[in-house]
């Protein structure tokens, strides 16, 4: 880099956020430095500055194989990097009340989608992030890989700039196990879709980027997928229903067997069916059947409306359809991953509507357990998964014995409580998944993996882009809470595949973090008395008590938490080493 050239550049971790207007903080690093598990991935960034009177129009980078102990190497396709985008956030949270829950004032620009060109121009007095991540094959073998970033800068003027940043890769004798310990679903929604790159429902291209969403959860580590049988949010269902004459049903499975193929294939093996019910109409009205398209044996449209088909001569129709997936899941050996919605988040004033169509589920499907979001503190005996927000965790001398729980977050919680929001920091929507572990949850949920469309009663196009608006046009609606910045979605829209986020890899992290805890718990539980035996305990006890106790008591110190994360992986080491 020549010496007068004014261009900065410097290295931080996965867990900050570089502005645009980010300058070199002191004592800043200029090399890259990881520990990782074989099968795990790890993010750093490089920061690029330009000075005011200088533009870049053409910024490019390279990336080549680590070179590691004897004639090991981490192959180039191993590494991915991706210049970030700055998403226009309108507003902040409407509950955060205090500056300090969000990183910045709004309206502002935050960092967070990944670009898929390889090329981009910075404007001068700007700066820049390049996202970098390795993921570590499950046969590397341990030890120290080496090699470096290259980042290539051209201005208008014809000033060219080589940027070299080194990377150094510490592989550790252990591997993440392959199939998680937490259950994780984002809902992947057809709708948006199918509206944004405007394909006909289940074309071929549609299927086409269906494959990428899977290529996608695998990736992240999300091990269940969101499976609309019938109808959903104006997208067909997986599942063809036909009603014949005697009354009785047959079924087109062909959709869904593709469906289960393509997520099974990236790991993605636990199916989710979608909700039967639904509001009748305000939020504290009772629960009803959904409806949803039924044809006849020679292949017409029958009305299934509710002026034209009362609710219990419907209820035979839904019975049908959830047996028949039940038996065709058992014929492909994939009945013991199904897990079945009701309706989703029932509140005190409707649970006896959800309470009597879950009874309807339990008889029909025997056995499966039935999950939803629930915003009620009823439900006993007739929810099997059980998922409140994050902050309405009941007391563990409250949980029902018969029930798994996990949690969710969505719009809310807010304030001090930990959530996805783009506008927060990083370490607020890892940290979800270090409160999973000490809480003693078994799955994450959230709504929003792709919702590009616009909110409910924004006066848009129908699909709204995330690169330009990060709250589903919610805030033109005045009379409205607008939603929180990214709360409809976590990865973007690309021309070639699915672009991911730096909240998708945090939360990637965040399942991995849980992974590390999972193991360092269970190798101390087997390892006899000894040193390394305590430091694991102490450790343990210091992410109960200081890293993650509670929703609101979490810590918001990253170089804590990274510290703690590289503590646990040498503990685990330690104790593998003993055995």
């Amino acid at each position: 880099m020549p010496e007068n050239s004014g261009i900065e550049f410097w290295t931080t971790h996965g867990l900050d956020k570089v502005f645009l207007d980010t300058v070199r903080p002191p004592q800043a690093r200029r090399e890259i430095s990881l520990h990782v598990a074989r099968s795990e991935v790890e993010d750093a960034q490089v920061a690029v500055r330009i000075p005011k009177d200088l533009e870049i129009r053409h910024a490019d980078f390279a990336l080549n194989d680590l070179a590691g102990p004897g004639s090991a190497r981490i192959d180039r396709g191993c590494l991915e990097a991706h210049w970030v985008w700055n998403t226009y956030v309108v507003h902040n949270p409407p509950q955060n009340s205090d500056p300090a829950t969000c990183l910045r004032k709004a309206p502002a620009f935050f960092p967070d989608g990944f670009l898929e060109q390889q090329t981009i121009r910075i404007l001068g007095g700007r700066t820049q992030a390049l996202w970098v991540s390795v993921r570590v094959p499950p046969d590397a073998r341990p030890g120290i890989y080496q090699g470096e970033v290259r980042i290539h800068l051209e201005a208008w003027e014809g000033q060219k700039t080589l940027l070299e940043v080194p990377l150094s890769v510490e592989v550790w004798p252990f591997e993440l196990p392959r199939e998680n310990r937490l259950r994780h679903t984002e809902w992947f929604l057809q709708e948006p879709l199918t509206a944004y790159y405007r394909l006909e429902p289940w074309s071929e291209a549609h299927w086409g980027w269906i494959e990428r969403v899977a290529r996608d959860m695998g990736r992240h580590r999300q091990d269940m997928i969101f499976t609309p049988f019938s109808d959903f949010l104006g997208c067909p269902g997986l599942v063809t229903v036909v009603r014949r004459g005697d009354g009785s049903f047959s079924f087109d499975f062909s959709r869904l067997d593709r469906w289960i193929d393509i997520f099974a294939r990236e790991g993605v093996t636990w199916i989710e069916g979608a909700h039967v019910a639904e509001r009748l109409g305000e939020w504290e009205s009772e629960f009803v059947l959904k409806r949803f398209g039924v044809k006849n044996e020679s292949g017409a449209d029958l009305c299934t409306s509710r002026e034209v088909m009362p609710e219990e001569e419907f209820e035979p129709v839904v019975e049908a359809l959830l047996k028949g997936c039940h038996e065709h899941l058992k014929s492909l050996g994939a009945h013991e991953r199904y897990v079945q919605h009701v309706a989703d988040e029932p509140v005190a004033k409707n649970e006896a509507s959800w309470c009597r169509i879950s009874s309807k589920v339990k008889s029909w499907l025997p056995g499966v357990p039935r999950i939803d979001a629930v915003m009620t503190q009823g439900l006993e005996g007739l929810v099997d998964i059980r998922v409140p927000k994050i902050s309405e965790l009941p007391e563990p001398s409250a949980r029902a014995s018969t029930e798994q729980l996990w949690c969710y977050v969505c719009l809310e919680p807010q304030g001090y409580y930990p959530n996805r929001f783009l506008d927060y920091q990083s370490i607020r929507n890892r940290i979800m998944f270090w409160l999973c572990w000490t809480l003693g949850l078994k799955g994450f949920l959230h709504w929003g993996y792709n919702f590009w469309i616009a909110w409910v009663g924004c006066p848009a196009p129908v699909h709204v882009s995330p690169w330009m608006d990060a709250a589903g046009g919610s805030h033109y609606l005045p009379d409205k809470w607008p939603m929180p910045a990214g709360d409809p979605f976590l990865v973007y829209p690309g021309e070639r595949d699915i672009c991911s986020s730096i909240r998708w890899e945090v939360i990637r992290k965040g399942i991995e973090d849980f992974e590390y805890l999972s193991m360092l718990e269970e190798l101390a539980g087997e390892a006899a008395p000894g040193p390394a035996r305590s430091q694991a305990e102490a450790l343990l006890e210091r992410v109960r008590t200081l890293i993650a106790p509670d929703a609101l008591s979490y810590t918001w110190d990253d170089a804590l938490l990274l510290r703690t994360r590289k503590e646990i992986g040498q503990a685990i080491c330690e104790l593998m080493a003993a055995r």
